[in-house]
């Protein structure tokens, strides 16, 4: 049912419910690995998002510690160098947040683009960690110049043959040092992608770090992009494409927008939350999702909730899963208390335009909004 490696860019839960195999480590800097651990520290009960780290020393010295949540972080003194300060906003940053609370620094309001290290020439020998950057080097037609990407990339076709450095959230990254790119485009789309990022920066690799959580977003890094590899006309054209779509969905979208349901994962279910460009998907179609209030980017919920909920439309969109497998009468089984149930108004939409922030991420809104059309 599932296919090796191929887990996108909005699942973010549902990579670690699947066990995606990827290092110990969560991230790195030049002096420690960082490790989880199950403590809790005192003071840090409740902290939202909290993970507690040992950080082991690479020169066999004595272990550290480092708690980063969404609201505050802290280092030991003995690790607290810059490279810490840049794996927590590396941290942060695949997490939707864009500010930094660690204790000894003054708050720091910072940008995805203030982690990236893009080249002084328009870079022709590329690497690309994540499918919606390979997708975004393809629409600007520079794939070409990609040596290897990661396994789950199928977008354009010239990625069979490219070689593949492993999954999206462990890729081989003394591979990508050995081949040499004069630019790696990596993500911090999801969490676990920070280590991705920091192991670049440990080894020397130049990169440009991604992280689009809106359609606007998704524009200003393809600006970028193009930038980089030195087709900024290219990127122009995709941009106006982009633009255009929108105003044509925005023109044909209802002037009451329904209530959506968007099933990520089915068991147990996740589906979008606040901090995920998916609401935007929804509302471009004519909807609006029922757990756009949720904070974060992949949230956890029941059944119950979901009829509570009382969705008009309900999608299937189970990250990693091919678009003929997608299976929307599990859903109906699961809801055959709702209104949209009874009504058949369950529908499969391939992830592979949902579950990516890239250049034909608005595929999905014409998927949904034909179905709301047609209640």
């Amino acid at each position: 049912m599932f296919r090796s490696g191929a887990l996108l860019d909005g699942c973010t839960a549902v990579r670690e419910l699947r066990g995606v195999k990827k290092p110990e480590h969560q991230w790195e800097t030049r002096r420690f690995v960082a490790v989880r651990t199950t403590a809790v520290p005192v003071g840090w009960e409740g902290a939202p998002g909290l993970q507690v780290f040992e950080l082991r020393a690479r020169d066999g010295g004595d272990p550290a510690w480092a708690y980063f949540s969404l609201t505050r972080q802290a280092v030991d003194p003995r690790a607290a160098d810059e490279d810490a300060v840049f794996a927590a906003k590396a941290w942060l940053a695949a997490r939707g947040r864009r500010v930094l609370n660690m204790e000894g620094r003054p708050a720091e309001e910072f940008t995805v683009a203030s982690l990236s290290d893009p080249p002084c020439s328009p870079a022709q020998r590329i690497v690309t960690l994540c499918p919606s950057n390979a997708e975004v080097v393809g629409a600007l037609g520079c794939f070409d110049r990609v040596v290897a990407c990661e396994d789950s990339s199928d977008w354009p076709e010239e990625v069979a043959s490219k070689e593949r450095l492993g999954p999206d959230l462990g890729p081989d990254l003394d591979r990508v040092a050995e081949l040499a790119p004069e630019l790696v485009f990596s993500s911090l789309s999801v969490p676990g992608m920070e280590r991705n990022v920091t192991g670049l920066r440990v080894r020397g690799v130049r990169q440009r770090v991604l992280a689009p959580r809106s359609l606007a977003d998704v524009i200003a890094e393809i600006e970028a992009v193009g930038v980089d590899l030195g087709v900024q006309e290219r990127a122009a054209m995709v941009r106006a494409d982009l633009e255009a779509q929108r105003a044509e969905l925005v023109a044909a979208r209802p002037a009451e927008a329904v209530p959506v349901y968007l099933e990520w994962w089915p068991r147990p279910m996740f589906s979008p939350g606040a901090d995920c460009y998916s609401n935007e998907l929804i509302a471009l179609a004519g909807g609006v999702n029922v757990f756009a209030g949720r904070a974060g980017a992949s949230v956890e919920v029941t059944a119950e909730e979901v009829l509570a909920a009382d969705p008009a439309v309900c999608f299937v969109s189970w990250c990693g899963v091919a678009a003929d497998k997608l299976d929307p009468d599990n859903l109906v089984k699961r809801m055959e208390g709702s209104a949209a149930a009874r009504a058949g108004r369950v529908y499969p939409v391939d992830e592979r335009f949902s579950g990516r922030p890239g250049p034909r991420m608005l595929e999905a809104s014409r998927i949904m909004a034909r179905a709301i059309r047609s209640r």
